[in-house]
């Protein structure tokens, strides 16, 4: 009998294996969502595990090998079931309590595939009744005021945890960021009424004592270039005796490394090293300083102009100038630009610098930042620089000398001001007949004050690669009032330049399912200048806005793109937008010999923009339009990007030929790659 038990339980086992590794070797189709009026597809995906199985041409690379295509999604009903415990949750964090949530299965075993559908049906949302904030008693206006000032959810809102969860850290800050440090934290109390199906949601907490900053020691751990302690404390936002603040301590630390003075900077607070109940906490700040003193060869790229350069160059800075982290730094660059079109046999035989195919820049500045300017939040900087800038159709000598104040006005949020006197001398090369009439004021040399503001916000979660938030800069610009307010101070018998010049631009950056997979970027960009009371010069060419290049409407190289006579010598309004969307293929795919495929992305993006004379002549119907795809290679030194692009709208070809399928696919679609350094935007 004993045996014949054995028996049968090991049919079962083996019948039950089977079952599995044929259940397993059934593939996931098409993975369908009905009913959710409220979540999107999207976020449903996201929040379960079963995936539909790739196309077979995935499949097959992957076949091939593991790290270039996509391996097959299989059935598995232990996943499934997991995946609607986790969808029926979802919809409980968002307000939806009584969400009902089916399945359906179609097998077709002829080709080994399963298609699954989940059939939602919502019902009806919660929405928040009343909040209460429990620990408020008896605290200081100063913390009744924060926890009041911008709460995240609202009586009447619909029921959110993730909301509900940030409003409680909200609150916690309040506290934290006002003397108590050792707030003790109750769990979140949500009460759901059967009879309106809404909440009441209770956030409970204990204060406890009210800390203050004790002792502060500056520690640092370098033998030799130590800077001044008193130059540490005067640039974190906390004194001894000061209310403990979690913002302050972490606000400092920024404070100290903007400095640039430091490889490290730790701000920790002792809250265990209290004895005997002190309310006073110890602060210990970290630091390790760089070297005060460094002399840096240059070679390399950058993508300045909105194209790419190759730099050579050599710089020196003192981080520590007279002592005070004030920063003194000297450079001598050159750019050598549009290598391309460079004719390198013919500047070095006969034409030299002036060769028309030549496009560089040679700049030698040197610059000193005073850090602390009354408060550790405005930096006062000047710079003097001798540029030759060598275009196509010009050379010119540029002296400038800027005095600056910037000023961190907010976590987000800066502001500059800046003071330019500026000569400029260009010179025209090979005029080519009546030309030289036409362009002989636009070229004239000048003398010019020009005081510019400039408000930025930036909120990206990375400013090299984002893939979420922000970044907004407003500049308004002045020419022209100080030399005629105070002529004569200036004594120069060049001309200058009176206008007005605003231009702002607006980037923003989306990643819907939070993984980098796939970020989507856009950006608007546009400016104008003005010239005002019987201006004796035109707006100069260091003033003037340029379309086309890596950074522009990439259909165009740099500075050829304009609704104007001479592109290259720019315009004074631009208008410009640019939408990419950045895709990692390979996240998630390992190595394939030295390359770490993760950092390896794939671009597709569409460009409109031109650049016009003045703001009157602008016409929509001179929008100028490229697409294309590109590649790029995240490196330490940031992303090395190529970009295809195409004409798809060319305003300057005659009727019937500025479309793209108005031209013939290979030999009149002109194309374009643009080479570069860092995200196009």
């Amino acid at each position: 009998m004993r045996s014949l038990t054995t028996i049968i339980l090991l049919l079962a086992t083996l019948m039950t294996l089977r079952a599995q590794e044929t259940q397993s070797a059934i593939e996931v189709g098409n993975l369908r969502f009905e009913g959710n009026a409220t979540l999107n597809d999207d976020l449903l995906r996201q929040a379960i595990q079963t995936r539909e199985s790739p196309a077979a041409f995935w499949k097959f690379l992957y076949r091939i090998s593991e790290k270039l295509g996509e391996r097959a999604e299989y059935y598995d009903r232990t996943a499934l079931e997991a995946d609607y415990l986790r969808l029926v949750k979802l919809y409980s964090d968002q307000g939806f309590f009584h969400a009902r949530i089916d399945t359906g299965l179609v097998v077709d075993d002829r080709i080994r595939r399963v298609d699954i559908t989940f059939r939602i049906t919502e019902g009806k949302r919660s929405f928040v009744d009343t909040l209460e904030y429990r620990g408020l008693e008896g605290m200081p206006s100063v913390v009744v005021d924060e926890v009041n000032k911008a709460p995240l959810i609202r009586t009447g809102d619909p029921v959110v945890v993730a909301r509900i969860e940030a409003e409680l850290r909200r609150y916690v800050s309040a506290f934290a960021n006002n003397g108590y440090g050792g707030v003790k934290v109750d769990p979140i109390r949500v009460q759901h009424y059967a009879s309106t199906n809404n909440v009441t949601v209770v956030f409970s907490l204990d204060p406890g004592i009210r800390y203050r900053f004790g002792s502060i020691l500056v520690s640092q751990d370098t033998a030799r270039d130590q800077i001044n302690p008193g130059i540490i404390l005067d640039h974190i936002d906390f004194k001894t005796g000061d209310f403990y603040s979690e913002a302050k301590r972490m606000e400092s630390e920024r404070n100290l490394n903007r400095l640039g003075v430091f490889e490290a900077t730790r701000i920790e607070a002792g809250m265990d090293e209290r004895e005997n109940g002190a309310i006073e906490i110890p602060v210990t700040i970290s630091i390790r300083s760089r070297p005060f003193h460094e002399l840096t060869p240059e070679i390399g790229a950058n993508d300045e102009d909105k194209t790419f350069n190759l730099l050579f160059g050599i710089g020196y800075s003192n981080r520590n100038f007279f002592g005070g982290a004030r920063n003194l730094s000297t450079r001598a660059r050159m750019n050598l630009q549009s290598i391309q079109d460079l004719e390198l046999r013919r500047v070095l035989r006969e034409t030299g610098f002036k060769d028309s195919t030549l496009v560089s820049r040679i700049e030698i500045s040197t610059q000193i930042i005073q850090p602390f300017f009354f408060t550790n939040k405005i930096s006062v900087n000047a710079s003097i620089g001798y540029i030759l800038e060598k275009q196509k159709p010009y050379l010119a000598d540029i002296l400038r000398g800027r005095l600056g104040v910037a000023a961190q006005l907010a976590r987000y949020t800066r502001g500059t001001i800046d003071w330019y006197l500026e000569r400029i001398q260009p010179e025209v090369l090979n005029p080519r007949g009546e030309d030289i009439i036409t362009r002989r004021k636009d070229l004239d040399p000048q003398f010019n004050s020009i005081i510019t503001f400039t408000l930025q916000r930036d909120k990206r979660d990375d400013p090299f690669a984002p893939s979420e938030g922000f970044f907004h800069s407003a500049t308004v610009e002045e020419a022209g009032l100080i030399p005629a307010a105070f002529g004569s101070l200036f004594s120069s018998r060049l001309p200058y330049s009176r206008y007005v010049k605003l231009s702002a631009v607006g980037q923003w950056y989306w990643d819907a399912d939070h993984d980098r997979e796939l970020v989507w970027a856009a950006r608007l960009n546009g400016g104008m200048a003005q010239l005002y009371g019987g201006s004796p010069a035109p707006v100069p060419l260091t003033r003037r806005f340029y379309g086309g290049g890596g950074g522009s409407v990439r259909g165009w190289k740099s500075r050829e793109l304009g609704a104007v006579r001479f592109p290259n010598e720019g315009g004074s309004a631009l208008l410009e937008a640019n939408v990419e969307a950045r895709w990692h293929l390979f996240k998630d795919a390992g190595k394939f010999w030295f390359i770490d495929l993760k950092n390896i992305s794939l671009v597709g993006f569409y460009d409109v923009g031109n650049v016009w004379s003045e703001i009157k002549r602008v016409r929509m119907s001179e929008l100028a339009m490229a697409a294309g795809v590109g590649f790029r290679w995240d490196t330490i030194a940031g992303p090395i990007r190529i970009d295809i692009a195409f004409r798809t709208y060319d305003p300057r070809e005659q009727e019937g030929r500025r479309w793209i399928t108005q031209r013939r696919l290979f030999h009149e679609t002109y194309s374009l790659i643009q080479f570069g350094i860092g995200h196009a935007f």
